[in-house]
């Protein structure tokens, strides 16, 4: 590295520093201790930065393409073909670590989805471990990582269909991912406590009627984990073994149900419906509705 400081690159102004805009980004969606963009840039010489926040590159695509990356005082050559994206290569570039990339390849353009994680939110889930040290995030240039590879597929799709209404799935998606990071990527294994009983019946009638109560909001994870007073990750593993399915997956079906209700009611809109339930457009109640009961809601209405 040079003598030279880094440039500190917060994840809203990463933007700034490429070539060409994001085609998507998370960024006015509320997410809270994740965040995403989608870039497709030409090829690109970057300066050397450092980011607050824990950043996962996942190169999406098909492109052959080849990079150097320096970073903790190495250059190394990355390179990506067909079998790298089929398997799922993922990097993790830790948080304030200064590094530096620079394209090498014949082709235009580099794919790549940006997923930010603020440390804060990842010590926060470490806390729920059994050994909870200080957080440490190891530097990863290239490995296969399906599990992270799917979750960052997820959360794009998730904001191209629900926008501003994917705040919740965005927050259950941080969750099982800084677990993960903290599983794999850590420099300390940190080990999670399997929990065999789930929520009380006081708590699960206590999150279940909260949830009901406000279906037609913009619900966040931590609004209801709050609500009961208990971590994030902590909710979702006991609201699991108490039902069956994650928290997400309940909100969704309550929605349903209540949207089923309110199709059968004279005079009343397919739109009124989706935003009344909680939904954050008429496509993303269809999706859903359709997942769910195996019709559309016209179809519902006519059953």
């Amino acid at each position: 590295m040079s003598g030279k400081q880094p440039l500190v690159i917060d994840y809203v102004d990463w933007p700034k520093l490429m070539p060409s805009p994001p085609l998507l980004s998370s960024f006015q969606s509320g997410w809270s201790g994740i965040h995403l963009t989608h870039f497709c840039q030409p090829l690109m010489d970057m300066p050397e930065v450092s980011t607050p926040q824990h950043i996962i590159l996942i190169p999406i695509g098909h492109h052959a393409v080849d990079f150097e990356f320096v970073g903790e005082g190495c250059l190394r050559t990355v390179s990506y073909r067909e079998r790298d994206y089929a398997s799922g290569c993922i990097e993790v570039v830790p948080a304030d670590l200064p590094f530096k990339v620079r394209s090498i390849s014949t082709v235009q353009t580099m794919e790549w989805l940006h997923c930010y994680i603020e440390p804060r939110f990842l010590a926060q889930i470490a806390h729920e471990s059994v050994n909870p040290d200080r957080v440490e995030v190891l530097l990863t240039p290239k490995k296969a990582d399906l599990l992270i590879h799917q979750i960052g597929l997820a959360l794009k799709s998730s904001l191209e269909l629900d926008g501003v209404g994917s705040r919740f799935y965005a927050d259950s998606m941080a969750t099982a991912l800084s677990a993960h990071l903290l599983r794999h990527y850590s420099t300390r294994n940190h080990q999670f406590r399997e929990y065999k009983d789930g929520l009380s019946r006081q708590k699960l009638r206590q999150v279940t009627e909260y949830i009901q109560e406000h279906l037609a909001e913009n619900l966040s994870l931590s609004e209801i984990a709050n609500e009961l007073g208990m971590s994030q990750y902590y909710f979702c593993h006991l609201f699991k073994r108490s039902t069956g399915i994650s928290p997400h997956q309940y909100l969704i079906r309550q929605r349903i149900e209540q949207a089923k209700h309110l199709l059968r009611q004279p005079g009343r809109t397919i739109t009124s419906v989706a935003l009344d339930c909680g939904f954050a457009n008429q496509s993303h109640f269809a999706k859903y509705f359709r997942q769910y009961t195996g019709m559309n809601p016209k179809q519902f209405r006519k059953s």
